[in-house]
């Protein structure tokens, strides 16, 4: 099992590249979202520079790159968004893009939440922003759906952007998702195969078990079950992973004498 947690934190912020937000913009929509962070005035000096600056133990950091960042319809972050049907096309016209990033800290919840508010921040000042890339998770966002859904001031990590589940269709016509992005908080991925019914069911399980677990730690053991109520019960195992040779895995099993999870889930 992960044992060491990411110690820092990426993402890109794809825009139309009309103008970058000045640096005092980008302190003012930070504060906004940070109210105790301090930035120092001369760290504002250089108006368009990379914004760097500490606070307590973390380095806030935005780069601003005057040019599109490298992305293909064909990456993973854009086939699985399955979720956001207009990607490609709402970022394959962007012009610039920024890099807000959060390092340091030995808290990976906290340094998640950090930068959380410190993307949205930057989506806020930017205003032409399109997109948003969660390098952890490798996954695609609206950018205004991200700075919507990051409350100013949350404390906790926003789990729908830091971890992906990636989801497909197997054979037979069940479903098969994996989460990237809780290695990030020392924990392993989740992986399920041959659930029957919505995906979208099964994408809300994983990733309220993902919540779960980032919240308490690794408190899920071999053999464990899970469920939404008490007729849909999943077996927990700890395995190695059916995609990524050698990584251990929580893998999801439907117990054979209950209904389906997605069944369930359909019919509350």
């Amino acid at each position: 099992m992960p044992s060491s947690t990411s110690e820092s934190t990426l993402a890109i912020v794809m825009t139309a590249g009309e103008e970058f937000p000045s640096n005092a913009f980008l302190a003012q929509a930070i504060k906004a979202r940070i109210p105790a962070i301090v930035i120092p005035p001369e760290i504002l000096a250089d108006p368009n520079g990379t914004l760097v600056f500490l606070h307590e133990d973390d380095m806030f950091a935005v780069g601003k790159v005057d040019a599109p960042c490298p992305i293909s319809k064909d990456d993973p972050c854009v086939q699985f968004t399955w979720y956001w049907p207009d990607a490609w096309e709402a970022v394959s016209t962007h012009k610039a893009h920024l890099l807000p990033s959060v390092s340091g800290g030995a808290d990976a919840k906290r340094r998640a939440a950090l930068h959380g508010q410190l993307v949205a921040a930057v989506v806020d000042a930017a205003r032409d922003a399109v997109a948003v890339h969660w390098a952890s998770s490798d996954s695609l966002w609206p950018a205004p759906l991200v700075a919507q859904t990051i409350a100013p001031g949350d404390q906790k990590p926003p789990v729908p952007f830091c971890v992906a589940i990636k989801l497909s269709r197997d054979a037979d016509g069940g479903v098969s998702g994996a989460t990237r992005g809780l290695a990030a908080f020392g924990l392993m991925e989740i992986e399920a195969e041959g659930f029957k019914g919505d995906p979208r069911q099964l994408n809300g399980l994983m990733l309220d078990l993902a919540g779960y677990l980032i919240e308490a730690g690794p408190v899920i053991k071999d053999g464990d079950t899970i469920g939404p109520d008490a007729g849909t019960k999943i077996v927990v195992r700890h395995e190695t992973s059916g995609f990524v040779p050698g990584q251990p895995v929580y893998r999801l099993y439907e117990s054979e004498n209950s209904r389906s999870c997605c069944d369930t889930l359909e019919g509350a």
